[in-house]
């Protein structure tokens, strides 16, 4: 039976949203096709019309989530007081909500180690991702030249992505808690003071 244009491109959505949620909650090595593909309603046979190779699916799934993380730290610093943006990005990424939503969250601390183990072709497709993902987040970001702001982005995501990791360890919700508030005083004091 053939498809039209339109349904293959919502089944291909239905797949991709379903990767990007799979993989940042089990990893995605623990993320088989079959998985993916029965979660988007679909039969694991379909799935090479939609991708190539699991890797190309691992690659769009996580641009897909570095893309939905952008927009929602944008939404956090477009809808900040004046002068709060930062403050803001920073207060969404270490919130309570975020370390309990790890399906909907930083893909950086939900699969960064795996990211790290993936062949160079894979990893230079996601740095493309993140790239883009650090410019829409870097106008918020101080600093007299783009230079310095590159620089606090690099120190500053990196390191609340080892603190979301180390919260989401954290089996007491009152240590997850004040874990993340110390964190966002610390990052605001050293990121967000103007």
């Amino acid at each position: 039976m053939r498809y039209s244009p339109e349904h293959k491109a919502q089944n291909h959505e239905n797949i991709l949203s379903m990767a990007a949620r799979s993989f940042r909650e089990h990893g995605g090595d623990s993320s088989g096709i079959g998985t993916v593909m029965k979660k988007a309603g679909l039969t694991k046979g379909g799935f090479y019309r939609h991708f190539k190779s699991k890797d190309d699916l691992f690659v769009e799934a996580v641009a897909r989530a570095f893309d939905e993380m952008g927009a929602g730290m944008l939404e956090a610093a477009e809808s900040a007081p004046e002068g709060q943006a930062l403050r803001a990005i920073i207060e969404r990424y270490l919130s309570l909500g975020h370390a309990n939503s790890p399906g909907m969250g930083c893909v950086l601390s939900a699969l960064g180690p795996e990211l790290a183990r993936k062949p160079l072709s894979v990893r230079k497709r996601i740095e493309v991702s993140r790239e883009a993902y650090r410019e829409r987040v870097l106008p918020f970001i101080p600093g007299q030249t783009r230079e310095e702001r590159i620089a606090k982005f690099q120190l500053l995501f990196p390191s609340m992505a080892g603190v979301l990791t180390a919260a989401r360890m954290t089996l007491s919700p009152q240590k997850r808690e004040q874990m993340l508030n110390e964190a966002r005083k610390f990052f605001i004091a050293h990121f967000a003071k103007a």
